[in-house]
């Protein structure tokens, strides 16, 4: 007997969906391939008689499911109840832009990039073109305010703002109240770095100005939601202009929270149970007259470097599994990260090794202490799966990809811009630092190698769709993981010659090692 309420998912580290077919000559059944299901894609299997609908090949029994708009059959022993860890590198073109499903089917979303392609591949994967369907509530975190990762929430929280019903009124009768339609996408809390940016580009706008010591700082942050109002109403009383990013935070009443690193005492997580956490690794603040400061990068003319700096970053553990997303930070906030979690300047220490004039034994000693250092920073930001920071950006220290040292790197850039990202320098030093024989760097602007829009008929589709946006299907890496086993994989768009569809990469936990492994490749 099955049970009905109890929810199914592909195994590691794929499945293919059968169709199953009985030869009217020889009276045999036989199976054909329809395609391949992810790691952990969700399955709806049939019933009958109160245990699952199957048909039997020779002596192999197959399960009737429904998966990714088709219906067919996979084995028993293909099913389980067991859901990975799903983290979609969405292809927002120039931007940054990640969706989160953990076990629990708890759904975050980690910015959002510039344009509507995150929106789109939410309507995509809930199937929000039906009215009736609903996306499950987010959690949304901003990590800065660049447009390139906030300016794609403008739509969802538009979607997401409940919509007045048309009134009516027959002649004669009363008005009636009309009540707000649900939204087919909810908002439950939005975290950020604290800094809410109003109009301009000085450091300034970013909050209170304040210097200390010859350094300047962002003071008066807006930790809590209490303070994001008073934010809003102190721009309002000043008669300054809230600015782009402040307007996009007003679309959707979601509590806004500023999250900051915590200590090896009191770690701060946005997310920690069954033994996943997402924990909190940055912005690191100061303490500036009793009160949290971030401090300024690069001068006051400018707060780019400021926010960018003082992205969110977010380490993500599960299993023997750990991820790490670090928006856009710089070489400035590298190394003021390094200080603060090595308790040692790298930037000086960097210095002082450049020099010609050092002795052997002198140079010998300063090569340890970075090393060193370098370790003590590892401990916290040494992952498996790095998401390259600022998009692949040149904006980098040596050190930190040293102590960053991931087997894996994702890259999420576009194809419409002018910085030419990924720098090659980058992807040199990223293939250096990376530990394994054969690292991975994957890419959402390499995995959609074809244009970001495509006419119908192009793709060969029904008449009534007049384009169709490939991004959130082609130019998306997916990670699915259990902590033990990883796979990448990502659409090919085209078929490969054995007929495949997808490109995978497997990597697994090996206790020998101590470490993961990948797994398929040729030496």
């Amino acid at each position: 007997m099955a049970d009905k309420k109890q929810k199914w998912f592909a195994v590691y580290p794929y499945v293919d969906l059968q169709d199953i077919t009985t030869d009217p000559k020889t009276n045999q059944k036989k199976k054909t391939k329809i395609k391949r299901l992810l790691f952990g894609d969700y399955l709806e299997p049939y019933y009958e008689n109160d245990d699952f609908k199957t048909e039997k090949v020779g002596k192999v029994e197959y399960v009737k499911v429904y998966c990714r708009n088709k219906i067919g059959y996979i084995k028993r022993e293909e099913m389980t109840t067991e859901r990975p860890l799903e983290v979609n590198f969405i292809d927002v073109g120039q931007g940054d832009g990640c969706h989160i499903v953990t076990p629990d089917d708890k759904h975050f979303l980690v910015d959002a990039g510039k344009g509507d392609n995150m929106y789109r591949f939410l309507r995509w994967r809930f199937c929000l073109s039906k009215p009736k369907n609903k996306a499950p509530g987010f959690t949304v975190v901003i990590t800065h305010s660049d447009e390139d990762h906030y300016k794609g929430f403008w739509t969802i929280f538009d979607k997401a703002k409940p919509k007045e019903k048309p009134k009516s009124k027959k002649k004669g009768e009363q008005q009636e109240e009309q009540k707000e339609d649900t939204p087919q996408i909810k908002i439950n809390k939005i975290y950020h770095n604290g800094m809410i940016e109003g109009a301009g580009k000085p450091a300034s706008t970013l909050g209170t100005l304040v210097s200390k010591d010859d350094q300047y700082y962002i003071t008066d942050l807006c930790d809590t939601n209490d303070d994001y109002k008073r934010r809003l109403e102190e721009l309002k009383d000043k008669k300054i202009t809230a600015g782009p990013y402040l307007n996009m935070l007003q679309k959707t009443d979601a509590p806004k929270v500023a999250v900051r690193a915590g200590t090896d005492e009191n770690p701060v997580y946005i997310y920690n149970k069954n033994g996943m956490t997402m924990e909190i690794l940055g912005p690191v603040a100061d303490e500036i007259d009793g009160k949290p400061a971030l401090r300024v990068f690069d001068g006051l003319s400018s707060s780019d470097k400021t926010k960018n700096g003082h992205s969110v970053i977010i380490k993500l553990t599960i299993g023997h599994l750990r991820l790490l997303l670090g928006g856009d930070l710089n070489m400035d906030a590298e190394y003021h990260l390094m200080q603060h979690y090595a308790q040692k300047d790298v930037k000086a220490l960097r210095g002082e090794l450049a020099k010609t004039n050092l002795k052997p034994t002198e140079r010998e000693a300063k090569e340890a202490e970075m090393a060193a250092a370098i370790a003590k920073v590892g401990k916290y930001f040494g992952v498996d799966i790095a998401k390259s920071c600022h998009h692949g950006s040149d904006e980098f220290t040596s050190e930190f990809l040293q102590a960053t040292n991931p087997i894996a790197t994702v890259i999420s850039s576009g194809d419409d811009e002018s910085y030419c990202h990924p720098r090659p320098d980058t992807l040199g030093t990223i293939g250096k630092y990376s530990r394994s024989k054969r690292p991975m760097i994957f890419s959402t602007e390499l995995a959609r190698s074809g244009k970001e829009f495509l006419k119908a008929d192009e793709l060969e589709l029904s008449a009534q769709k007049k384009n169709e946006r490939v991004v959130t299907v082609y130019g998306m890496i997916n990670v699915r993981t259990d902590g033990e086993r990883v796979i990448f994989a990502q659409k090919l768009e085209k078929k490969s010659q054995s007929g495949e569809t997808w490109d995978i990469h497997k990597m697994e936990w090996n206790e020998k090692l101590n470490d993961f492994e990948l797994k398929g490749f040729k030496e």
